[in-house]
């Protein structure tokens, strides 16, 4: 039953693009700890939203009343990930991610990685995954488990090629125009 339940959350659009059907799947604020198998069906598949619909800096999401019931808590991402190469955006915006899978670095395709608001990531120990992301652009660490020094090492160890987003300003313009 829960397998069916999850399978009918997956909202995806479909546009073909270089004779390619492109797949996006939204799972954004369903309450997942994990991605459901059912997503690595889509071999096609260029995004991956699995963050928040709504994204909440001030005041701190512990601060509000109801908060934000709905958020995923992905803890950790399979090694599966690396089944879905044509993927292009991947969305990983609050959750509860610590660190990321080695097999991270098989995104070939991934130009887009949003890993704001996962508190206790560390983003400099997944500099050399981050590396090997040869078409990466946008790397979105807001509010991710760095300070000032940390953000220097980041600059320098992926160069100018990569647009870091890592104020809250910043992200906000971003949020939603990719």
């Amino acid at each position: 039953m829960k397998y069916y339940l999850i399978v009918s959350l997956i909202l995806f659009s479909c546009s073909e693009k270089n004779s390619r059907i492109e797949t996006k799947i939204d799972l954004s604020s369903r309450k997942l700890n994990s991605i459901p198998d059912s997503v690595f069906e889509y071999k096609n598949l260029t995004e991956l939203e699995l963050g928040a619909k709504e994204v909440i800096f001030y005041p701190p999401l512990s601060a509000l009343s109801e908060g934000d019931k709905d958020r995923n808590r992905i803890v950790e991402l399979p090694e599966r990930i690396s089944e879905l190469k044509y993927l292009k955006v991947l969305t990983l915006n609050s959750n509860e991610l610590k660190s990321l899978p080695n097999s991270l670095s098989n995104l070939q395709n991934l130009e887009i990685l949003d890993l704001a608001l996962n508190k206790n990531l560390n983003v400099v120990a997944e500099i050399p995954k981050l590396k090997s992301l040869p078409k990466l652009k946008v790397l979105k660490i807001v509010d991710t488990k760095l300070d000032k020094n940390d953000l220097e090492t980041i600059k320098k160890s992926l160069g100018t090629k990569i647009k870091l987003i890592y104020s809250v300003n910043d992200y906000m313009e971003s949020y939603g125009n990719e």
